[in-house]
């Protein structure tokens, strides 16, 4: 990929998978479409011999894409940490065996062929492992951090309440911070719960058009995402604050890693906002 704009053949590739997996949140892009690192999610389900499967795979392409492999994340419900691992790792390697050219559909073709598999040998250890204890292993070992920016709120109590309602139900805690027109998420969990909240957002209705029709997130965008070592970030519970100043709002980036974030993205945000004003 050169510039700032995706090339042709991922464009295409993203615009089939979409004719492809066009059912009700089998799609869902965690990116601006238009990004130069494009980010999605396929969301499927695949009938095992004992039961049906549902499996999320999120993919992000990077620069030099195809050349470059792209990142692979797996979340699934119907299987245990081990048997994800497996899979991811078996289709890492597959990807290096493929030609250097737009090859998520046959990544998802290679995963629709080995999950079977995987559940397989892998379901005494689900059947034998409670499924809360599981939920604290991998929050304990998956632990990462996401900025998020929306353009606008139209329906802004409406649209607050959804966000503390999903963030309660995910485990995330974070910040949604308002600071004049600028609307930040801060978000801090496991990176299956973030990407099931940008999943909700950009599919389910949370606010209105001008017309005042429900209406979904179209302008959400994931300015970064990062794993943490556990300890690094404190943030002990989702809270909404409204910051007066550019001051008040630097305030809630306090420790290494946020400070980092706030001056790589937040600052180029304000620079954006002052110039429109």
């Amino acid at each position: 990929m050169a510039g700032s704009e995706i090339s042709e053949e991922v464009a295409d590739e993203l615009q089939a998978l979409q004719a492809i997996y066009c059912g009700d949140g089998e799609f869902c892009m965690l990116s601006d479409p238009d990004a130069r690192v494009p980010m999605f999610c396929v969301s499927t389900k695949y009938r095992g011999r004992h039961d049906t499967i549902s499996i999320a795979a999120s993919f992000t392409l990077p620069e030099g894409y195809p050349r470059t492999l792209p990142e692979i994340s797996l979340s699934s419900e119907s299987l245990s940490r081990g048997a994800i691992a497996r899979l991811k790792e078996g289709l890492s390697a597959h990807a290096r065996t493929l030609p250097k050219a737009p090859m998520v559909l046959q990544l998802m073709t290679w995963l629709e062929e080995n999950v079977t598999e995987t559940l397989d040998q892998d379901l005494a250890e689900v059947c034998d492992t409670p499924k809360e204890s599981l939920s604290k292993e991998e929050d304990g070992e998956d632990l990462w951090l996401a900025l998020l920016h929306l353009d606008h709120m139209r329906a802004r109590g409406k649209y607050v309440k959804t966000i503390m309602k999903w963030t309660k139900e995910l485990s995330l805690t974070g910040r949604l911070l308002f600071q004049e027109r600028l609307i930040l998420i801060l978000l801090l969990g496991s990176m299956k719960n973030i990407k099931d909240y940008i999943t909700r957002q950009r599919t389910r209705s949370v606010d209105v058009d001008s017309a005042g029709r429900s209406c979904k997130e179209r302008m959400l965008t994931v300015l970064w995402e990062e794993r943490l070592q556990e300890g690094t970030v404190s943030l002990a519970q989702f809270e909404v604050a409204e910051c007066r100043t550019v001051e008040q709002l630097k305030d809630q980036f306090t420790g290494a890693v946020l400070e980092r974030v706030y001056s790589e993205h937040v600052c180029t945000l304000l620079q954006k906002q002052s110039i429109r004003t």
